[in-house]
């Protein structure tokens, strides 16, 4: 590969871990903002106001449905670009269940939604409002290098 001569093993290996590092920084926030707020620790009620209703409780945001299954996506993709998850052994068990002529589509199909996915993410959330806007599109965009990228600097890390 082209990368493998002009990126020294260590420059590569540095950006891998820091890649790795910053597209998941994005991940766990979106998956914070997913847990409901706490309370403060003290309430202020009016007088008069019933124990269960306080003035200064917020309504809790809405969640958006495809925007969490995109999260849950995007996430699975960012954890399937981990380097050194057993890829071998859930393939090899995904082969004992499928038919010979399917599984090799089977995971050409799996490769590319995968990829496609984190792309997405960031479309819809650049498009459509929601709670995790940012982080999806930033998490997206950073896991889609990642797949990108990923190959060419494994390719100069096994140079050494």
């Amino acid at each position: 590969m082209f990368a493998t001569l002009l990126i020294d093993h260590r420059l590569a290996l540095l950006a891998l871990a820091a890649l790795l590092i910053v597209a998941g920084a994005p991940l766990a926030y979106a998956w914070a903002t997913l847990l409901p707020d706490e309370l403060p620790p003290f309430e202020v009620r009016p007088a008069g106001a019933p124990e269960d209703l306080a003035s200064n409780r917020k309504n809790p945001p809405k969640k958006n449905p495809f925007a969490v299954l995109l999260l849950v996506c995007v996430t699975l993709s960012y954890v399937l670009r981990f380097p050194g998850l057993p890829l071998a052994a859930g393939l090899h068990w995904l082969s004992t269940l499928l038919p010979a002529e399917y599984f090799n589509w089977t995971v050409l199909g799996g490769r590319w939604f995968f990829v496609v996915v984190p792309g997405l993410a960031a479309a819809y959330s650049a498009l459509r409002p929601n709670p995790m806007r940012i982080a999806l599109i930033v998490g997206g965009l950073l896991i889609l290098a990642l797949w990108l990228l990923s190959p060419m600097l494994r390719a100069a890390i096994a140079t050494a």
